[in-house]
């Protein structure tokens, strides 16, 4: 083995560690981001050749080892665990409990997925999130003519509102979620795209959880646990 693959290999083991490194200073900023999901990574070795007998050892001691051209990321795992709920005071704030994620569409009416339920009614009196995407609701009645009244969102997605002394069922809110979760890929801003032809299907009645009104769901990074990874991952770098 010549100087070069030596620097290769080295080269290889830092490349990892920063892309490490990135991983949990991602979570680190995102210890307070509603519905944000903790990532973590795995290590891949690259291309493993068991050393022979006519092969000459750099010393004795690594007689009969095996030569590799170092290490890779070999992907971001996302854990979709339940965050703890905290209760606020917007009846638009929504979490999930259970496996279901709300569906939003973009400028371009894709549809994205996130576990972040901090929704808002815009101009239009359309209920979207921070990005200005609307929420996915089945509407029994148009959004812009909701009546005025108190918004009350039960555990299965049914929205209703007070109208004086008539309570108006205006809409249902779905749930979504491919059948393998490493079918989303994160799309930025807590949002997920499904890629690899995964299919997702708007689904009612609390089949995917319960959505839970007046809370937020919060982000399931442990803050001590990732400084303990980065003062780790910061070790092997030096």
């Amino acid at each position: 083995m010549n100087m070069n693959s030596l620097l290769s290999i080295n080269k290889s083991g830092l490349n990892g560690l920063q892309k490490s490194m990135d991983v949990i200073s991602n979570n680190i900023a995102n210890v307070n981001t509603v519905g944000y999901k903790n990532r973590d990574t795995s290590f891949q070795e690259l291309l493993n050749n068991q050393a022979t007998a006519q092969e000459v050892a750099l010393s004795p001691r690594a007689a009969n080892t095996a030569l590799n051209e170092g290490l890779e990321v070999n992907q971001e795992n996302i854990n979709f665990a339940q965050g703890s709920l905290q209760n606020t005071a917007s009846p638009y704030d929504l979490a999930v409990e259970g496996q279901g994620f709300f569906g939003v569409y973009d400028q371009n009416n894709n549809l994205l997925l996130t576990r972040n339920g901090d929704f808002h009614p815009n101009g239009s009196g359309q209920l979207v999130n921070q990005q200005g995407y609307r929420l996915s609701i089945e509407a029994t009645v148009p959004q812009d003519r909701w009546p005025k009244g108190n918004v009350r969102i039960d555990s299965n997605g049914t929205i209703n509102i007070q109208d004086g002394e008539r309570t108006v069922q205006v809409g249902r809110i779905p749930l979504y979620r491919p059948n393998n979760t490493n079918d989303l890929q994160a799309a930025g801003n807590n949002l997920y795209r499904v890629v690899n032809g995964g299919q997702i299907n708007p689904v009612f009645n609390g089949g995917l959880g319960s959505i839970q009104q007046y809370h937020l769901e919060n982000s399931t990074v442990d803050l001590s646990d990732s400084m303990s990874n980065m003062i780790i991952t910061q070790r092997h770098m030096v």
